[in-house]
């Protein structure tokens, strides 16, 4: 029996622990969440979705007070006892709300994409537990394929897809979520054992460790594949970025590092993910435009160039809570930058020569190199050794020239 309370008592201190530890950040989530669910009413707007009232009734009259009473709460010495009930409930309206949206506006893609965002919010920002999150994102799927199936009898194939895509997330999330709590569990014990001069130095390293889960490399990578699942001609584009980005930095001698004023080994252990980033603002981007199949004209070329600031945006969001995240840093300086030319003829700054990122002009000559061996529906795929041609051709215009003469004698580049 002592053994039994003991145990008990151990676990309630654990709980109040993650309480202490989580609130403050609950409170940003749902003040950024409130924000978000809101400012999509613009998105409403922008598409000229039917049913426009109904939404504004979701966004703004349904979920927006639930945001705002959960937050007021928070303050009340009563709300450690049920704080993991109301924030999973209020995960459940925000995915049904997206469930009915996509119901109503099944043309419009970006809501299919709104609840992918809902999902990863759960799991990962609102820091309620896997086994909650869990069963409110069947609750949330379980109103889909009802919805879906009574409603949307012309678009099945497009549920089925999609659910295919949840599915696979959710199964990821859970694993991420899961080691995630592990991990804080295995923190909290070895932090009560430790004892004297120690002590400071190794609650340090595991606030170190802390901050990089923090930083969510599965919310990270599953962003940039949503950007990338919304563009269907592109392939495992943002796979080939990321490996090939960081064969070619290896590549790449330490004095050009040195000229650039770079560490190679940090560098290189913050590329390959954060290449990945590059093309996020394209969730942002119109789908008749980003689902075109020949090439765009003016117009659109200049809606298109719009997503580097729309990504590097969202991406400053994050490093405002992150700021020490190399990733996050380096992901910013390629999602604005990777269009920008040596010679200054880019976008979206005019930047020139070394005013461009360092990281920025490696993806670039990447993203262009992936894009000329890759078919489109508007142009054959080239072969790997004319689109080499064409990387040296653009060389100090285009490109840097030191870069592109390190991604010329890369053995994995040129495979």
């Amino acid at each position: 029996m002592i053994s039994i309370n003991s145990d008990n008592e151990k676990e309630a201190e654990y709980r109040k622990y993650l309480f202490n530890e989580d609130i403050k950040f609950i409170r940003q989530m749902l003040i950024m969440s409130l924000i978000l669910y809101s400012s999509f009413g613009i998105v409403d707007r922008i598409l000229e979705v039917s049913n426009i009232d109904i939404f504004i009734i979701i966004r703004f009259y349904i979920i927006a007070p639930l945001v705002i009473i959960i937050y007021s709460l928070s303050y009340h010495r009563s709300f450690y006892l049920v704080y993991q009930y109301l924030l999973v409930i209020l995960y459940v309206v925000a995915g049904i709300g997206i469930v009915v949206m996509l119901t109503l506006a099944p043309d419009i893609f970006s809501y299919y994409g709104g609840l992918f965002l809902v999902f990863g919010y759960g799991y990962f920002l609102l820091r309620i537990k896997w086994q909650f999150v869990t069963i409110g994102s069947i609750v949330i799927l379980i109103v889909y394929y009802i919805l879906s199936f009574n409603h949307l009898g012309d678009y099945i194939n497009d549920v089925l897809v999609y659910s295919i895509f949840y599915i696979t997330f959710i199964i990821i999330a859970i694993s991420g979520s899961y080691t995630f709590t592990k991990y804080r569990k295995e923190r909290y014990l070895q932090e009560t054992n430790l004892i004297g001069d120690n002590i400071i130095l190794e609650k340090q390293i595991y606030e170190n460790l802390l901050d990089i889960e923090n930083s969510n490399y599965i919310t990270i990578y599953s962003l940039a594949k949503l950007a990338e699942s919304r563009d269907k001609f592109i392939g495992d584009h943002i796979e080939r970025v990321g490996k090939l980005s960081l064969a070619l930095a290896k590549n790449i001698n330490k004095s050009i590092y040195k000229l650039n004023n770079c560490i190679k080994s940090d560098f290189i252990r913050s590329i390959e993910l954060a290449s990945t980033l590059h093309d996020i603002g394209k969730v942002g981007i119109p789908e008749h435009i980003l689902m075109k199949s020949s090439k765009y004209n003016k117009e659109e070329r200049e809606i298109m160039s719009k997503h580097c600031m729309l990504g590097s945006t969202t991406l400053r969001e994050i490093q405002n809570k992150y700021s020490k995240n190399d990733f996050i840093n380096m992901g910013i300086e390629i999602c604005e930058s990777h269009h920008e030319n040596w010679d200054g003829s880019g976008y979206p700054r005019k930047l020139k020569g070394k005013d461009i990122p360092f990281a920025a002009r490696i993806v670039a000559v990447i993203d262009v190199y992936d894009a000329l061996i890759s078919e489109r529906p508007y142009k054959k795929a080239w072969t790997k050794e004319d689109s080499k041609k064409e990387i040296e051709k653009l060389s100090g215009t285009k490109f840097d020239s030191n870069i592109v003469d390190a991604f010329l004698s890369c053995n994995v580049c040129n495979e």
